[in-house]
């Protein structure tokens, strides 16, 4: 909507014509509407990992079981990485027209972030605290209960696989969320794990190159 505009609006340095700003509009709404149905069901899951591992922790040596651990835990890290890897499908395939190839060539300048963009990162940053929140905690937590850890921790590894693929492949459809995202989770001192997100699947490269690197910088 918003006035007349024959290519962009110069006033943001927002280099979009009305049209791709309103595909960017629906596309982050569509994006956004998957994040959050994932987070509504790998949340809880996420909990009860937590709370599986807190209980075994919270119990006498003697009474520790790594087996019984086992049983509870790898249930949970199986359902979670489905849901993720069902979740990394549909973003893939919320890419109609190859995006994801083209995104990055004609988007040369970051412009000011709408409110479909906010509520997106907003999802993502539920979903990157809760999931790559719990995977980097239960790695630790674990360390006390090395059999399990060995059961286990492929399974994290393989829950964190599409987790990157879900946060990149959205910050590589929409190069404004990488700003929104990366000062949300650093109020939560967790832009390290976004940082190695951004670095596992190259968008770093892309983003310097684009000039779109500065947050990555260390900002």
């Amino acid at each position: 909507m918003g006035s007349i505009a024959g290519g962009g609006s110069s006033t943001t340095g927002d280099d979009r014509t009305e049209e791709q700003k309103e595909a960017d509009k629906k596309l982050a709404e569509r994006l956004s509407a998957l994040i959050e149905d994932a987070n509504s069901r790998v949340v809880p899951i996420c909990k009860m990992i937590r709370t599986h591992i807190e209980n075994m922790d919270a119990r006498k040596d003697e009474d520790k079981n790594e087996d019984e651990l086992v049983r509870q835990v790898k249930p949970l890290l199986q359902q979670a990485e489905k849901i993720l890897g069902e979740t990394e499908g549909m973003v893939k395939g919320a890419d109609p027209d190859n995006r994801l190839s083209n995104k990055a060539k004609r988007h040369t300048e970051a412009h000011a972030a709408t409110p479909e963009e906010q509520r997106l990162a907003a999802a993502l940053k539920v979903m990157l605290e809760e999931v790559g929140g719990t995977i980097e905690w239960a790695r630790n937590k674990l360390d006390s209960f090395p059999k399990a850890k060995k059961d286990l921790g492929p399974l994290l590894d393989a829950l964190g696989q599409p987790l990157t693929q879900i946060v990149g492949g959205v910050m590589l459809l929409l190069t404004g969320v990488l700003n929104l995202l990366g000062k949300l989770l650093s109020g939560l001192g967790l832009d390290s794990l976004l940082k190695g997100i951004v670095a596992a699947t190259g968008l770093d490269k892309l983003y310097n190159s684009l000039g779109l690197g500065k947050w990555l910088g260390g900002k």
